[in-house]
């Protein structure tokens, strides 16, 4: 029989399987019993395929978690389960027909992480040569990514935009409104322009007259002398 083990803090993972004959004995070809202890209360044993479960849902579950969308998940034959429980998170793992105890335990959010890098660790062990993968990532969907901000934080922009709209609009209505510029039709502009041609043909008229009126005015000075004689009466004797 064949052993490896796994060691955190306060936590344990055994592993116990067959190996391959002659070889290392902590290589394990076939699991046959693991043993998980997460704490003095809670011990959980399992074969492969509750272990294979255990990949299948917890480090998924953990993804979800960390991206602030938690969600339970269940293995694809049932008999893990995983749910969000209050503060921590409810484990279920179903045993075989001959066996019908299970377990139904509650893990706070250190005894998730140690499982998850128990896991981890032995996906990646040269020494497990088991058919385990982690499952692939898929992105949140856009509504789970619009959940994960708080409802306050998503009003905020368009609540903004309106009063601040309803501002701009209440601040026009208590300005004056101008007075409408009256533009001139076709017909006045031409009206104009004749008025203007008249008033500029008078001018022209008034400048000619005053010009040869001037010119008998100065014929007509004479000197002083010769206007004496002219007031003198003569006498008829």
């Amino acid at each position: 029989m064949h052993s490896i083990q796994y060691a955190l803090l306060g936590c344990h993972l055994t592993l116990m399987g067959e190996g391959v004959e002659g070889g290392d004995n902590s290589t394990i070809t076939e699991l046959e019993q693991f043993t998980l202890d997460l704490s003095e209360h809670i011990r959980v044993t399992g074969q492969q395929s509750h272990l294979e479960a255990m990949v299948e849902t917890f480090i998924p579950y953990a993804r979800y978690i960390i991206s602030g969308q938690p969600r339970g998940l269940e293995s694809t034959d049932g008999s893990i389960s995983i749910t969000p429980w209050h503060r921590g998170h409810r484990l279920r793992l179903q045993r075989s027909e001959e066996q019908t105890k299970g377990y139904d335990v509650q893990l706070d959010d250190g005894e998730l992480a140690n499982v998850v890098r128990f896991l981890d660790a032995l996906i990646h062990d040269p020494r497990l040569q088991l058919d385990l993968a982690a499952p692939e990532m898929e992105g949140l969907l856009n509504r789970e990514l619009l959940n994960r901000l708080p409802m306050g934080q998503r009003l905020v922009a368009p609540l903004g935009g309106g009063a601040l709209v309803a501002v701009l609009l209440g601040l026009g209505l208590l300005l004056p409104v101008p007075e409408g510029v009256r533009v001139p039709s076709s017909d006045q502009l031409e009206g104009n322009g004749a008025v203007e041609s008249v008033e500029e043909g008078s001018l022209e008229g008034a400048a000619e007259g005053e010009g040869e009126g001037d010119s008998p005015l100065e014929g007509e000075i004479t000197s002083p002398e010769a206007a004496l004689e002219e007031e003198v009466p003569q006498d008829d004797s």
